[in-house]
């Protein structure tokens, strides 16, 4: 739901300026009725999200989850043996798409499949982008040896001389299947926390944790390739995305909580899960008991939990499908999933 714009062209964009802006939102919707406030990861949009959490103190403030997982691409795009081989995949989609006679033969050979162009302001399209030029490695090796091309006027040209020595390159596919390998999983978080298809907040946590166990496994002989991709992953998680209420959201996710594999993770999760309900009860102690109460109660599948209609949704329906069909008398079980409230999502 659209809710209002604001022309502030006019206005210095201060952290102050901003909690104002969105402290009128909240005030207008009700506190009550707004479970989190997510904005850009910039430094006065953080300022103001905690601001506003001083303010109303059960309101959460988050960054952007897919704007987070981006800059976890732009901090390993810097890295030099990764902004190499970016340019080096750039180079080679540049004088393939430069050049009709090239782009026609690159075409013939991939079957019609196109290329796709890295983007200088679109971090994680430049891995997609090597992922897309990784799949068609024997295809542009074929065409660039292919008697068509030899013989053609393009082959003599000094710049096309290059662009086959780009292609034939071993080094540089080698090291392009390195980093399409270590960022693959991210890729699939981005994609999900990008995603239309479903909210993202009770699938954030164990998706992330997810893809940086893939990564560490398929470098598992080769610890040390890994280990400067993890360290980027780990500081943008811990600074910014590692959050109480996605720890509560992935906690209260009965596609998790009833799996057996995810025991470690949950495990790990319940303090997040204890801090989001201390945070909604405050010093009403009734709402406290009665708040961990109902969370035995679902943990252990309990009342309306344990119906065979829950437990044949645990994994087939979204949360807030599965928990329309019951009555709750509280709070948190409806906070947690964000279908079930109305949510005030402020960009």
């Amino acid at each position: 739901m659209f809710l209002k714009s604001v022309d502030a062209s006019d206005a210095s964009k201060t952290a102050e300026m901003l909690f104002k802006l969105f402290q009128e939102v909240v005030l207008y919707v009700g506190v009550e009725n707004i479970v989190q406030i997510v904005t850009d990861n910039v430094a006065n949009y953080a300022a103001a999200g905690r601001m506003l959490e001083e303010e109303f103190p059960t309101l959460y403030w988050s960054p952007c989850a897919a704007h987070c997982v981006n800059l976890m691409f732009q901090d390993i795009g810097k890295l030099p043996e990764v902004s190499n081989i970016v340019d080096h995949a750039a180079n080679i989609t540049k004088f393939i798409y430069n050049h009709c006679y090239a782009l026609h033969l690159m075409r013939k050979h991939t079957g019609g499949r196109e290329i796709l162009r890295p983007a200088p302001t679109r971090f994680a399209t430049n891995f997609i982008a090597l992922q897309s030029i990784l799949a068609q490695k024997d295809a542009l090796r074929a065409m660039v040896t292919c008697r068509e091309w030899s013989i053609s006027a393009y082959a003599k040209d000094n710049k096309a001389k290059k662009f086959v020595e780009a292609v034939l390159d071993f080094g540089f596919w080698k090291k392009c299947a390195t980093i399409v390998k270590v960022t693959e999983p991210l890729i699939r978080l981005l994609r999900m926390v990008d995603s239309e298809d479903k909210p993202a907040m009770g699938f954030l946590y164990a998706a992330f944790h997810k893809a940086r166990e893939e990564m560490i496994k398929r470098f598992q002989r080769r610890r040390q390739v890994i280990e400067p991709y993890l360290a980027i992953i780990d500081k943008r998680w811990d600074k910014q995305l590692n959050k109480n209420i996605h720890a509560a959201g992935f906690w209260f996710n009965p596609s998790y909580q009833f799996d057996e594999n995810e025991k470690g993770r949950l495990k790990n999760a319940v303090s997040g899960v204890l801090d989001v309900v201390d945070k909604y009860s405050g010093n009403n102690q009734a709402l406290s008991d009665s708040l961990s109460e109902e969370m035995v109660d679902f943990k252990c599948a309990k009342g309306d939990f344990g119906r065979k209609l829950a437990i044949n949704s645990r994994n087939r329906q979204m949360p807030s499908n599965v928990f329309d069909c019951f009555i709750f008398d509280c709070f948190i079980i409806l906070f947690v999933w964000l279908n079930a409230l109305l949510m005030c999502f402020i960009f």
